[in-house]
């Protein structure tokens, strides 16, 4: 999964920007070339038609402070041309298009921030397979014979054909302009079936063939997070369930921590989804000791200790200790600590925090 950018052209003196599209089918822009064309699966943009509950790179006016490496959880309305995403706090009106037979973009015009103007591109590995949209990430195409096309993302990514005698050339979007080059290819075999590679070395592509499709090992560990929903109010159900059970605050609500009391590790993340207003004030809690970790940077070692309410059975809370080593304490040992509450991937933390073992 993969968002880039598109602004303007900055022109020194002048007050409007204006965004240069590129052609070729990159960013936007263009008719695809005519050989990828020729790979496009029979009703491909139909299949895309409905609703989603998917996995997207973040939306530009995202209200969420992190992501996963799959990427966030949303729910998607295509409609046409056109399509609705959100991810439970935000929603975005983007168009949709095929940028080529196993790739799809969503575009989503930037309204706030420095880059306000410009368009952000969402980009979608994707194969038809008997006849069904199976969405991916990595890489994914299809074969025929020896011949190949396949989309794949990364430092490498691009569109990939393997002619019937095995020349290869990979088409990469370059700012909206899409360049091709020469590429190296090759037909394997691994447990009894056939493996193309794209590339060499260490930023090498190996997609698997399933009957005429072919995808990487990415690609199909990511097919779980995409399910088609009966209309838009449910994908954004199914979103919004996939959200809450991720969300720190509302398991540790599940888990029976007490929203408004702050003793416990868990009644105090409970409470933190309701009262960011604790952020930048100070704390103190009594807890056991689960354990700390170092980092070492430029001769500086940096210490984090780890609290919980019961050991191996509840929630976590860090303790930011800068420069100042804890002290001896064994895992489970009644400690106090003290610090100025923050957040770290929605959890709350405690900074500049000192530790003591409790009487």
């Amino acid at each position: 999964m993969k968002t880039w950018m598109a602004v303007g052209l900055l022109v020194v003196g002048s007050v409007g920007c204006k965004k240069k599209e590129g052609a070729g089918g990159g960013g936007g822009g263009g008719a695809m070339p005519k050989e990828w064309a020729a790979w496009m699966p029979k009703d491909a943009e139909a299949q895309w038609q409905g609703a989603w509950a998917t996995r997207m790179s973040p939306l530009t006016g995202s209200k969420k402070k992190s992501t996963s490496m799959a990427g966030d959880a949303v729910a998607v309305e295509v409609k046409g041309k056109a399509a609705t995403v959100t991810d439970t706090t935000v929603e975005a009106a983007m168009e949709f298009a095929l940028k080529s037979p196993c790739e799809a973009q969503f575009t989503e015009a930037i309204t706030e921030g420095s880059m306000k103007g410009g368009k952000a591109y969402h980009e979608m590995i994707f194969v038809i397979q008997n006849g069904a949209l199976v969405v991916g990430s990595g890489a994914g195409g299809y074969r025929k014979g020896k011949a190949a096309i396949v989309c794949s993302e990364g430092m490498e990514g691009g569109v990939t054909i393997v002619d019937d005698k095995g020349e290869c050339t990979t088409w990469a979007d370059k700012f909206g302009k899409v360049e091709s080059k020469k590429n190296t290819c090759a037909w394997s075999q691994a447990d009894g079936k056939d493996v193309l590679s794209i590339g060499t070395g260490d930023w090498s592509t190996k997609v698997t063939a399933d009957g005429d499709v072919l995808m990487s090992d990415q690609f199909k560990d990511f097919v779980k997070y995409t399910k088609k929903a009966k209309d838009y109010a449910d994908a954004k159900a199914i979103t919004q369930g996939e959200v809450d059970g991720k969300d720190p605050s509302k398991l540790a609500i599940k888990a029976g921590g007490e929203v408004g009391k702050t003793d416990t590790i868990k009644n105090f993340q409970a409470t933190w989804g309701t009262d960011k207003s604790l952020k930048g004030k100070p704390f103190e809690i009594t807890a056991k000791w689960l354990n700390s970790n170092t980092m070492t940077s430029n001769g500086e070692t940096t210490y984090n200790g780890i609290l919980t309410d019961e050991v191996g059975k509840d929630f976590t809370l860090a303790c930011d200790m800068g420069k100042t080593k804890p002290p001896e304490l064994t895992q489970g040992d009644k400690v106090i600590a003290k610090g100025t509450v923050d957040e770290m991937f929605d959890k709350p933390e405690l900074k500049d925090c000192t530790v003591t073992k409790a009487p």
